[in-house]
């Protein structure tokens, strides 16, 4: 599989949770050469402006210390990535909770922040489209589930075959021009009632009739 890295990230704003002026020095420096606007999180006018960021580097020195921060850090919807300057447990365990998809080992140095930048970005997209693909199988699996439950409804409650229950909720989908899974929520939630359904079902038995005698 060949994969497509990004290098582009000019018009991206970065928040910065450092607590070492020198590393936040290291870190604004190389991120303006790049065309990113970082934003360190002391300056609450741009940090706490209803713009969005697009990706964020923070320290547990300060991350830890402040729950605001914390929560700042978590709502960026882009790669977090760990400055980090101690391997002891709970700081690696803060840092995982937190879901990075890349770290720096401080002190920074410009050294190996392009590359962590690069790494963070194709970590994070495949994370996110991963999520996406997982909650579109869960809503299918879901849209079945409720399919199912509608036409055993079907079933039961008109005396119909498992076919019959199928085409009755197809031919009175279509003809409502909802789709089948949210007809079938109609039915199971009562929405619609089952004996709403009789007509539909009297012109699928008697286009079945008439085929029959077609053949016959």
């Amino acid at each position: 599989m060949t994969v497509t890295t990004r290098r582009n990230f000019r018009g991206h704003r970065a928040l910065i949770v450092c607590a070492a002026e020198r590393d936040r020095e290291v870190l604004t420096q190389f991120l303006v050469e790049l065309g990113v606007t970082p934003v360190i999180h002391e300056n609450q006018d741009e940090a706490g402006s209803d713009r969005p960021f697009d990706l964020v580097f923070f320290d547990d020195e300060l991350g830890r210390q402040f729950g605001d921060i914390t929560h700042m850090i978590d709502r960026v919807q882009g790669p977090a990535i760990a400055l980090i300057g101690s391997d002891a447990p709970s700081s690696v365990n803060w840092f995982i909770e937190r879901r990075v998809s890349g770290y720096l080992t401080k002190p920074l140095r410009k050294a190996g922040i392009l590359a962590s930048l690069i790494i963070a970005y194709q970590t994070f997209n495949q994370c996110y489209e991963t999520e996406q693909k997982l909650h579109r199988l869960e809503q299918q699996v879901r849209a079945r589930q409720v399919v199912c439950t509608a036409v055993i409804k079907l079933i039961e409650d008109m005396g119909i075959s498992v076919n019959d229950a199928f085409a009755l909720l197809r031919s009175a989908s279509m003809n409502r021009r909802l789709s089948l899974e949210d007809f079938a929520a109609m039915i199971v939630s009562g929405e619609i009632a089952v004996a709403a359904l009789k007509e539909d079902a009297d012109t699928i038995h008697r286009l079945r009739e008439s085929r029959l005698n077609r053949y016959s």
